[in-house]
């Protein structure tokens, strides 16, 4: 494959110039005879060249979200897809996404279709993506799907947005918690102790409780730092089998507060992923397996595995999904309801509107209640910290006055 430089006329006289890979001058004539464009002349360019780090550079869901309004748009117009990839390789900026696309323009030029290109490329385009796109070609609506698509992302876009921000506050405010633990214990209180240690005054049991932490903090700090890591690296490790992954998301929608809100995200990843795939006409079967690798918790995507195969034998979705007693009765009526009326991907948007409303409301009643917990926990380190200090400066105070 050459890079090469054309120059071109379209139907209407006008000259037109770009770049196009092709493996000669032939295939570079008959790629612009199918964009409606005559070849008048064309040379080989030199080649691109992109740093040895683009395959790491990573590709953000807003750069995929302009590569498909780009994609939509100009196939909408009637442009071929190979002119609009030709387009958005010239306009894109970062040199990763750019050699991506060149190379999804290259498998097109080699025959394969777009979707067959874009799966090449698992790690940006999503098997989502990739049977959304598969299922317009296959009924000539790429540039329909497309369009969905857009709103589809936009809509991951949202949701990572709010549970970035659900997660950033307790992160922030808890490591700010264990610094001032680690600051009070290591570099405060060790000054009292030494006056402490030098008087015979009766210690209270807040101060020698404290006394004793301080110590070990001080003398035996290495193996805390290597129990936090074990148990980091333990965890990692559990939830890289399939029964310790299952045992910690099952205990996560079992917490308080916290699991009705992942529950809430869950189902509305169900909602929005499979709801996607069934308008884009990618059958029943199919769209259960592409979802229940990306709900984000192993006991919904077990309870849609098993779904599948009920179906496979003869059960309604509603009813195989009411089986594994995770999915609200809500749900379970709206998906029963699509079924009956035909409608499925119609219904499911309304449950995906439902719960696009709900995950914001349960993310203000998550932070309602962990505020006052933080202040709470925040007030009762500072305060039992005041105490096993004070409270042998004052029984020395008394004994200096007597």
């Amino acid at each position: 494959m050459q890079n090469f430089t054309y120059k071109a006329k379209d139907e209407r006289g006008r000259t037109i110039t770009g770049t196009m890979i092709a493996a000669g001058e032939e295939q570079l004539a008959a790629a612009l005879d199918q964009m409606g464009l005559y070849l008048i002349s064309a040379k080989e360019a030199a080649s691109a060249q992109f740093s040895l780090g683009w395959r790491w550079e990573r590709v953000k869901r807003k750069d995929l979200i302009t590569f498909t309004v780009h994609l939509a748009t100009t196939i909408s117009a009637g442009i071929p897809v190979l002119q609009a990839l030709q387009d958005l390789f010239e306009q894109t900026e970062k040199p990763g996404f750019k050699k991506i696309i060149e190379e999804i323009s290259r498998e097109i030029q080699a025959g394969s279709s777009l979707s067959e290109a874009l799966s090449k490329h698992p790690k940006i385009f999503s098997e989502l993506y990739v049977s959304i796109v598969a299922a317009g070609e296959t009924t000539g609506s790429v540039d329909r799907v497309l369009n969905d698509l857009v709103t589809f992302l936009e809509w991951q876009e949202i949701l990572a947005m709010d549970v970035q921000q659900a997660t950033i506050y307790p992160a922030f405010v808890l490591s700010a918690v264990t610094c001032l633990v680690i600051l009070l214990m290591t570099f405060v209180f060790p000054r009292f102790t030494v006056i402490f240690e030098r008087t015979n005054v009766p210690l209270p049991l807040p101060t020698r409780v404290v006394m004793g932490m301080s110590y070990g903090i001080a003398h035996y700090w290495a193996l805390i730092v290597l129990g936090v890591v074990g148990v980091i690296l333990s965890h990692r490790l559990m939830i890289r089998t399939p029964e310790g992954r299952y045992f910690f998301d099952h205990l996560k929608l079992k917490l308080p507060v916290f699991g009705s809100l992942l529950r809430k995200i869950a189902l509305s990843r169900f909602s929005h992923h499979f709801g996607a795939l069934l308008k884009a006409g990618v059958e029943i079967y199919h769209s259960l397996m592409v979802t229940e690798k990306v709900v984000g918790n192993t006991v919904i995507a077990r309870v849609i595995s098993n779904a599948r195969d009920y179906i496979s034998a003869g059960e309604s979705l509603s009813e195989s999904l009411k089986k594994g007693n995770e999915f609200p009765s809500l749900v379970i009526r709206m998906i029963s309801i699509g079924e009956r009326s035909g409608s499925l991907d119609k219904t499911l948007g309304k449950v995906s509107q439902y719960y696009d409303r709900e995950v914001p409301v349960t993310l203000k009643k998550v932070f309602a209640v962990f505020e006052p917990l933080v202040i709470g926990l925040l007030a009762v380190i500072v305060l039992g910290m005041a105490l096993s200090m004070f409270l042998p400066l004052y029984q020395m105070l008394n004994l200096v006055g007597k």
